[in-house]
């Protein structure tokens, strides 16, 4: 069964979100991590967090959804075991994924996605922590 992993929040800038987050929301700052396309920044919330995503460049993918939708939520990550075993269910239950297998995340986990405009227009990432 998965489990709430995070909530992914997409922003243009975190230095202007984090204040909120940590002031008006009260969630915890736990730490940043750079990829190519993307900062990431992490916030406590409980069991779950939420991801701060940061497009480095209006190109990237994440830079082209904040010009559509504008800042918000981005994706729900669901935790499960196994992320091939879960996008082979998703496939089954006639989802179409994005990511055919998984992938590296941030914080050494696998990750692997499902399109929203199968899934009630809500993109799914699914998570698999890996050995620390």
């Amino acid at each position: 069964m998965a489990v709430v992993h995070h909530v992914g929040w997409a922003v243009r800038s975190i230095d202007a979100t984090r204040p909120h987050f940590e002031s008006v929301l009260g969630l915890a700052f736990c730490g940043e991590e750079g990829f190519p396309d993307v900062r990431v920044a992490f916030f406590g919330a409980g069991a779950a967090s939420v991801e701060l995503l940061e497009p480095l460049d209006d190109k990237t993918e994440l830079g082209e959804y904040l010009a559509k939708h504008g800042e918000g939520i981005h994706h729900l990550a669901l935790q499960v075991d196994d992320v091939a075993e879960a996008l082979n269910e998703a496939r089954r239950r006639g989802l179409r994924v994005i990511d055919t297998a998984p992938k590296s995340g941030a914080r050494r986990t696998l990750i692997g996605y499902v399109d929203p405009e199968r899934a009630d227009g809500i993109l799914i990432q699914y998570v698999q922590p890996t050995l620390k």
